[in-house]
């Protein structure tokens, strides 16, 4: 395949992105407008998981619905660590006693109890002192990590890493992510807050960039065990909700706690 060919999905998915960032801008402008955005991505991103991976499951109509209803209601009652405590209990309960009669879905139930516990933190990053720049600091540079990757591998990926999970993943593609996500990550960091460069920013970015491929990878076995292409069609060019926050899955929590839980 010639560049003009590989490239050329490039035009829509830029398109997509812009549309992206001005979802994002305005979900930063309040805290209820981010809260709004975070139900929004458990709600569609549940959706999305059960309609691909969980056909028979009766209630998954319901439950992307009952599942943001009881976690906005936690968040915006409770404080951050009974909040916390309460999502954890309701996602691991809920899973639990779908796996009593789904055995065969534990895999697809594991991965919604991460995302169930991983997305609410979200709000908590953003809806703090300066937030929303922590909420920036994560989401961009994690985001560039995909597209640093994707470019990477488009450019000089060779050395196929998971060529039966994601075939088009290569070595050089994650490299080139991760040196890109920490150049990205700590510019940004130094833009933001004003704040020296340190050994954990760049330790915590390679992590992160890491991660976010982890991430990535995770759905991608989830469609392939669910024998689809993309996890919806929400995002023309990029694919479903999930095939866009992927890379938060397991970024977002360990984020909270370097930057802001132990900071």
């Amino acid at each position: 395949m010639n560049k003009e060919g590989k490239f050329s999905d490039v035009p829509l998915r830029v398109r997509t992105w812009c549309y992206i960032i001005v979802v994002f801008a305005v979900a930063l402008l309040h805290s209820y407008t981010l809260l709004t955005f975070i139900l929004f991505l458990l709600y569609w991103g549940q959706r999305e998981l059960y309609t691909i991976a969980m056909p028979k499951v009766k209630l998954k109509q319901v439950l992307p619905i009952l599942s943001s209803i009881v976690i906005g209601i936690s968040i915006y009652l409770l404080s951050i660590n009974q909040s916390i405590w309460i999502i954890t209990g309701y996602a691991f309960i809920t899973h639990l006693l779908l796996y009593i009669k789904h055995r065969s879905y534990l895999f697809y139930l594991i991965i919604a109890t991460f995302y169930l516990i991983s997305i609410p933190i979200l709000y908590y990053i953003g809806s703090g002192d300066m937030g929303y720049k922590y909420l920036i600091l994560l989401v961009v540079p994690m985001e560039l990590n995909d597209v640093s990757q994707y470019m990477a591998g488009k450019l000089f990926g060779k050395t196929k890493i998971t060529p039966n999970i994601s075939p088009n993943k290569t070595l050089e593609g994650v490299i080139g992510g991760i040196l890109m996500t920490t150049v990205i990550f700590n510019l940004m960091y130094f833009l933001l807050f004003g704040e020296a460069i340190t050994l954990k920013t760049i330790v915590l970015a390679m992590v992160l960039s890491f991660l976010g491929f982890l991430g990535d990878l995770t759905f991608s076995l989830t469609k392939r065990k669910a024998n689809v292409k993309d996890t919806g069609t929400l995002l023309p060019g990029h694919g479903g909700l999930l095939d866009r926050v992927d890379s938060l899955l397991y970024t977002t929590p360990l984020f909270y706690i370097v930057m802001l839980w132990l900071n």
